[in-house]
């Protein structure tokens, strides 16, 4: 057998590799319109993000034209909601901007300014993040109509920075507001608006991680009386401070990990700092990523215990820059 790795592992592998997420579908009212159809498609798959000076930070790798992308309309005040093609498994805040267009969607790069509508950061106590397959939020209803880039990014920081960089999910959709008011909020340029000395960047969420802060501008409000409130810098989420109670009772030692818990792949399995689940679900074992993210992999990749060089075969080891390393044999 000439090859030892088939093509369909090899294609597995592949796969796993690349296995990201992407924002590739937008509902508005009560329909769930079609694969990028009013959202950008990008050119690098479902890969992120990770130069904090690129344009590409707008609306992704291709993403800087929307000439086969449709504009849809939708009221200000309403909700919409953005669908992944597979749900937000990295660690990290979620964040929803607007920038208004100069004419039409179709034709804006994304070069004037940005403000933000929504943030999903973690909670307190446990540092507990909204991983998802969809986020809602609501148009501001006081901002003028026109038509506008309506962005989203997941920002990934599981691969602490600076052994780690943190990665960007973008996409953006192509949006035309009606019945808006009469408010313009001032915004912040991208790239520009995040900082490699942002502690929401800088953060390592395995390591005393009690409060944090989403890089970026403060979140617009419209006020009561429809016009724009002047957004309050970001505070950094803290945990609730408990009240104090002396138990005189013997409390049951606490289990290390949930019964019956299983990791599903690309999760955390483990780590420093790790107090969560480790049992991978079945067909994968705990990788090692870094010292602080551990995550399931498919069991099916040969080790060097596997594949004995002195039989005839010699070893190819790929590391991927992002997650798995590949294991190739190859006869001699």
């Amino acid at each position: 057998m000439k090859g030892l790795l088939s093509v369909a592992a090899l294609s597995l592998a592949v796969s796993e590799v690349s296995a990201h997420y992407i924002f590739q579908q937008l509902s508005t009212g009560s329909t769930k319109h079609g694969v990028f159809q009013y959202i950008r498609q990008n050119t690098n798959y479902n890969s992120p993000v990770t130069d904090l000076s690129s344009n590409d930070l707008r609306c992704n790798e291709g993403g800087a034209t929307g000439a086969n992308t449709q504009t849809v309309t939708v009221r200000a005040g309403d909700s919409f909601t953005f669908h992944l093609d597979t749900p937000v498994y990295h660690q990290g805040p979620v964040s929803i901007y607007l920038s208004k267009a100069p004419g039409s969607a179709a034709n804006y790069d994304g070069s004037g300014t940005w403000f933000k509508i929504k943030d999903w950061g973690p909670s307190f106590p446990g540092g507990q993040w909204t991983l998802a397959g969809s986020y809602t939020a609501q148009l501001p209803s006081c901002i003028t109509d026109g038509e506008y880039l309506l962005r989203i990014q997941s920002l990934g920081i599981h691969n602490p920075y600076p052994a780690g960089t943190p990665q960007f999910y973008i996409s953006c959709a192509q949006i035309k507001v009606t019945g808006g008011g009469s408010v313009n909020p001032s915004g912040v340029a991208i790239p520009g608006a995040f900082k490699a000395s942002d502690p929401g960047y800088t953060a390592n969420i395995y390591s005393n991680f009690n409060s944090y802060t989403v890089p970026g501008p403060a979140v617009f409000s419209c006020g009561s009386n429809g016009g724009g409130t002047s957004p309050v810098e970001p505070q950094p989420t803290q945990p609730a401070q408990p009240t104090t109670t002396l138990v005189t009772s013997t409390r049951a030692p606490t289990p290390t990990q949930p019964a019956g818990c299983e990791v599903a792949k690309w999760g955390q399995c483990g780590g420093n700092g790790w107090t969560g689940c480790t049992t991978c679900a079945a067909g994968s074992t705990c990788n090692t990523q870094n010292a602080y993210y551990h995550h399931p992999l498919s069991t099916w990749l040969p080790t060097r215990e596997q594949v004995n060089p002195t039989h005839g075969h010699s070893l190819l080891v790929s590391h991927h820059p992002l997650h798995a390393t590949i294991v190739f044999a190859l006869e001699v």
